[in-house]
């Protein structure tokens, strides 16, 4: 208990702060627990208004690889692996290219081009598609790409893959299954991608195996209400932060 406590101290942040974070933190695990994805969508953008947002992409790349392997197992048996796998190997590649482009554009900017890439995540929900996703390479490979190039960048891999995986002819548990074996691998790649940049500090790990925790938390509870709450609740809950997200994100850069 009191060594949590001092973890948290060491990240240097005001009472407010650090408060904020661990907030932020809880209630975007709690939509990825519900829904398979959101996480990073809902937490970059809020958490870049209280640490830099390279660090807030960071923190959402190591703890979307820690929180990975416990919807593995749950999924596995849900999925259609050969595509899957396919997708998630195109996301692993583009990573470092989003990555690269992250560190070299300057924060306030960044923080905005993450809001307005979170705000618009919620527009693929209105893309009418057909029942199934294409099984062509070049589909897959497009999704996988992009959801990498995102991934690096913002920490939000979840657009293109959404777009290719949530369909009318496709059931929930297997559209939520992909995206969690999708993300996980996009996490080792940003986390690996991270380390060998050197990227990954000392002041990121502390902060992940801080928040670890209520990942951990929120994710459970999250799943517990899975397939309960109505989409446009949650939906709505979710948009409405991410509007404060991007308003602060201009505040930031305007002022």
């Amino acid at each position: 208990m009191w060594g949590m406590v001092d973890l948290w101290l060491q990240l240097g942040l005001a009472p407010a702060a650090l408060l904020a974070l661990a907030l932020i933190v809880l209630g975007a695990a709690f939509v990825r627990g519900l829904t398979g994805f959101g996480f990073a969508i809902l937490a970059v953008p809020l958490l870049g208004l209280v640490i830099p947002p390279t660090d807030a992409v960071l923190l959402a790349i190591v703890l979307q690889t820690l929180i990975g392997p416990f919807g593995v197992a749950k999924s596995i048996d849900h999925i259609d692996r050969p595509v899957v796998a396919k997708v998630a190997v195109f996301a692993m590649m583009g990573t470092p290219l989003g990555l690269l482009a992250l560190a070299n554009t300057p924060h306030d900017l960044a923080r905005l081009i993450i809001a307005a890439i979170a705000v618009g995540c919620f527009g693929t929900f209105l893309i009418k598609r057909a029942p199934q996703p294409s099984k062509a390479l070049s589909h897959i490979s497009a999704t996988g790409f992009a959801a990498g190039l995102l991934n690096g960048f913002a920490a939000m891999p979840g657009p293109p893959v959404i777009l290719y995986f949530v369909r009318s002819g496709v059931s929930p548990m297997t559209a939520r299954g992909s995206m969690i074996l999708v993300f996980f691998a996009a996490g080792i790649a940003g986390t690996t991608t991270a380390a060998v940049r050197g990227l990954l500090t000392g002041h990121i790990l502390v902060m992940s195996v801080a928040a670890f925790p209520l990942m951990l938390l929120g994710n459970q509870l999250g799943s517990r209400f899975f397939g309960t709450v109505e989409d446009r609740v949650w939906r709505g809950l979710v948009v409405a932060l991410l509007c404060v997200a991007t308003l602060g994100a201009l505040s930031k850069l305007w002022a």
